[in-house]
């Protein structure tokens, strides 16, 4: 083929579209959701608070963390609950470091329910194997936790009515890392049976409900100030 000169620029415009296009594919935010145990594949009560801040931003995107949610069901499986937040640990860490390197300039949020707020607590402060890091946990702007079992009284992003603490709670005086413990809250009642020690366990599924405005207002502030 003769290549005159002016074939030249669309030959060079082509050559980009590849690359562009890709770029240009990656929302500006994208949510992660982690459902509670038992539940079925998706979202579970995380789908709430998930879904409004996928409509508070055109574009946002959405994705439910792939793993067990087991504590040794049958119904889920029978993996038991320390296998299970173990693998979701493992499934968050990919999940985000894989997205990050696809779309490195998208500001990630992460919001898990019940044992879904647990393995989403360990991939940010540690706990169960491997946590983010780098670009990958420098990509995460803000994280909410929803009756996390790990939640202990004292803890700065605490949200809620808790005193004591979950059925696999964090030591006294815990402190997260490799996380920015200000990218997060984490929500627990006293009534919880599960993230605190209480007896209502109706209460463990009210958090979106009830604090769900709050938690949207707490992840818009910081990914409006996140450059």
């Amino acid at each position: 083929m003769k290549v005159t000169a002016l074939s030249l620029p669309l030959l060079a415009s082509l050559a980009s579209a590849g690359p562009l296009t890709e770029r240009q594919s990656c929302p500006k935010v994208h949510v992660f959701g982690a459902r509670e145990t038992t539940v079925p594949q998706g979202y579970g009560t995380s789908q709430g608070l998930v879904d409004q801040v996928v409509r508070a931003y055109s574009g946002a995107t959405k994705e439910a963390i792939v793993y067990p949610a087991c504590g040794g069901q049958s119904n889920c499986g029978g993996a038991s609950y320390d296998s299970s937040q173990t693998q979701g640990t493992a499934a968050v860490v990919k999940a985000v470091t894989d997205f990050n390197k696809k779309c490195p300039d998208t500001k990630i949020v992460l919001i898990g329910y019940s044992q879904g707020g647990q393995i989403m607590d360990n991939a940010l402060c540690g706990g169960a194997g491997n946590t983010l890091t780098g670009a990958a946990l420098a990509s995460v702007k803000a994280a909410i936790f929803m009756g996390d079992p790990r939640n202990v009284n004292g803890l700065p992003y605490n949200v809620g009515t808790c005193k004591n603490k979950g059925f696999a709670a964090r030591p006294s005086g815990f402190q997260c890392k490799p996380a920015d413990p200000s990218i997060i809250q984490s929500y627990c009642d006293s009534t919880d049976p599960y993230c605190c020690n209480g007896n209502d366990a109706n209460s463990h599924q009210q958090y979106v409900n009830k604090y769900g405005s709050q938690a949207l207002t707490f992840i818009k502030k910081l990914l409006d100030a996140s450059p």
